[in-house]
């Protein structure tokens, strides 16, 4: 994948199934963004394809609050009345409302119009929104952002109990860790499994600084050619599968 003519993935071939949950790393600038558009089809590989399963439906939490825009002159309560009179969340039933107060809202607000809420307010409007769209793979590029400590917790235990795919981008290790079952770091131009969670990418880093070369790729996610699909010379093209709930998990 090369954007604006610099490379950022070089034969990458992964493979992400139903209730996976990955997050990743990376340095500013390194592609973890255009990596996550590449996953959800919203930007198309210079070489090589993304497989995306029929019955896959995304959603998106990004670094900026645009998909809130064209709902700023509508208030909370107009928005809400578009979704679902309930749904399940651990277990229970709860109503759109009752899971805007759980993120930090009061009923008193429900008047408030969506473009007079706070930065913080939005980003919480933004993931509420998101829920209450049922999709089952959930993309988030650094959710953190203007959430407070209580708040972080708050979205840390929905995600917990949360049942789709999870894509998390995120500089904050420990929510990393603690939303996700393993971590990839994309640096190299390859995107490497990271068995010993995010240490293993700062010991990567610091490799790098004390001119090491980094480890070998991981097979099966970064540059193993598992694909069926060849280019060139017999090559595997690189690829990115996502797998629906009728695929077998791990075949190729």
């Amino acid at each position: 994948m090369t954007v604006s003519g610099r490379e950022i993935l070089d034969d990458v071939t992964w493979l992400i199934g139903p209730g996976d949950r990955f997050g990743i790393v990376g340095a500013n600038g390194a592609g973890k963004s255009t990596l996550l558009k590449l996953i959800d089809g919203s930007i198309t590989p210079t070489v090589g394809h993304v497989n995306i399963g029929k019955t896959v439906k995304f959603a998106v939490l990004s670094q900026r609050l645009d998909e809130l825009e064209k709902l700023g002159k509508y208030k909370i309560k107009e928005v809400l009345s578009r979704y679902k009179p309930s749904y399940i969340v651990d277990g229970k039933e709860v109503t759109p409302g009752q899971l805007m107060e759980r993120l930090g809202f009061e009923s008193a607000q429900l008047m408030t119009p969506i473009r007079d809420l706070s930065g913080g307010q939005k980003r919480r409007m933004q993931l509420l929104l998101i829920l209450l769209d049922e999709p089952n793979v959930l993309i988030m590029d650094e959710p953190g952002n203007d959430l407070d400590t209580d708040m972080l917790a708050v979205m840390e235990d929905l995600l917990d109990t949360w049942p789709g795919t999870l894509i998390v981008v995120s500089h904050d290790r420990y929510l990393l860790e603690r939303v996700t079952d393993q971590q990839f770091a994309l640096i190299g131009g390859k995107v490497r499994h990271l068995p010993g969670g995010v240490q293993d990418y700062l010991d990567m880093v610091e490799a790098i600084k004390n001119g090491k070369g980094l480890p070998a790729d991981t097979p099966g996610f970064a540059g193993t050619g598992s694909s069926s699909a060849k280019s060139g010379k017999g090559k595997a093209a690189p690829s990115v599968r996502f797998a629906d709930s009728s695929l077998v998990r791990g075949s190729q």
